[in-house]
């Protein structure tokens, strides 16, 4: 294609488009030099040569220009909930005031307590303070932690560039961006996606970065947010949200039974996944069947068809966690269960939790 009759575009080096696309986010020199790691000679030179080659007059030109040849991105959006979303009001406070406060946050917590969908409910609410919006990171698929900037290339819809490292390009498309970005799942990874996240926060100075993970991820000005079980006293989440999803299943609750419902809750701890997957077996089971049930929970608490096959049963959640762990630290596990759980799911790297004890 040409470009002002004088120049194509591979006439233009890798060095030279990520100042033009730079430009067209309205950087200064100063800013380009900063944001590239190079002097502001270097990027008066990029310029000048950027002016000769697409034949263009000036450095409005310039940018006008690379508004155009940049491909419109839009965010991948989160998952659609097929459920309501139930109580959390000081959660969700909490998690909104940390995000627009610090740059990341980590909602961590064990496996079934319902980080994603608060990060997603806290997303969705804080949404409007972001003028580029919220892009969502699913990071479930993921098994090395080498293709972090792979998902999120994904989650931007950007492609290959010949002569373009794929990480600069995440980079770039960022760079200039006001925008949220929910990386959901990091456990499994977080080696990967904390050394990711290092880079890309000192890269763009206006992204923000929500993180759901099982553990910390060790990155400079992280803040952790620690996800509790649903409340289980007064006006319980865990009661309502046990009831709500009972009549959603056909099968809608009587207050009086009230107590016994809170019975359940507080047996399952308030986790949010076992109280869906009790509240799933109430059309066949009842409230008397569910409460003698508990005695083996890992055998009741079995989901039908799930979208997430961690989350198909209590002992998928359990397996998942598990397979985090090295050997030596699954050992006393164990021996305090007399049994050896087998799961299907990669095991990470401790290289970064070595470093941290």
């Amino acid at each position: 294609m040409e470009h002002g009759g004088n120049a194509t575009e591979c006439d233009i080096s890798p060095r030279e488009a990520e100042v033009l696309e730079l430009l067209g986010s309205h950087f200064s020199n100063a800013e380009i030099a900063a944001q590239l790691f190079i002097s502001v000679r270097t990027v008066e030179s990029h310029v000048s040569s950027l002016l000769r080659k697409l034949g263009v007059p000036d450095r409005r030109a310039l940018a006008q220009r690379a508004a155009v040849d940049q491909p419109h991105q839009e965010p991948v959006p989160p998952p659609a909930p097929l459920t309501s979303f139930i109580g959390r009001a000081r959660e969700r406070v909490e998690l909104s005031e940390m995000i627009m406060t610090h740059r990341q946050v980590t909602a961590a917590g064990p496996g079934g307590v319902g980080k994603t969908r608060l990060a997603l409910a806290v997303a969705a609410e804080v949404a409007g303070q972001y003028g580029d919006g919220v892009w969502f990171v699913d990071l479930i698929p993921v098994t090395d932690p080498g293709m972090i900037a792979t998902a999120v290339a994904g989650a931007l819809g950007l492609g290959e560039q010949p002569g373009r490292d794929l990480t600069e390009s995440v980079f770039g498309a960022l760079a200039g961006r006001q925008a949220l970005l929910v990386f959901d799942n990091c456990e499994h990874v977080v080696d990967g996606v904390a050394l990711f996240l290092e880079r890309l926060l000192a890269a763009c100075p206006r992204v923000t970065v929500l993180a759901t993970s099982q553990a910390r991820l060790m990155v400079p000005f992280e803040r952790v947010y620690q996800v509790p079980p649903l409340s289980l006293a007064g006006e319980s989440d865990a009661v309502a949200l046990f009831m709500e999803r009972a009549a959603a299943a056909g099968w809608p609750l009587d207050p009086p039974r009230h107590d016994q419902i809170a019975a359940i809750c507080a047996r399952l701890d308030g986790m949010a996944l076992a109280i869906e997957l009790a509240a799933a077996r109430y059309p066949t089971l009842g409230l008397d069947g569910i409460t003698a049930a508990l005695s083996h929970p890992l055998r009741m608490l079995t989901g039908g068809s799930r979208a997430d096959d961690r989350h198909r049963s209590v002992r998928a959640v359990l397996d998942w966690s598990h397979a985090l762990l090295e050997p030596a630290d699954q050992e006393p596990l164990h021996r305090m269960s007399g049994c050896q759980v087998v799961s299907r799911f990669p095991r990470r790297s401790r290289s970064r939790d070595a470093r941290r004890r």
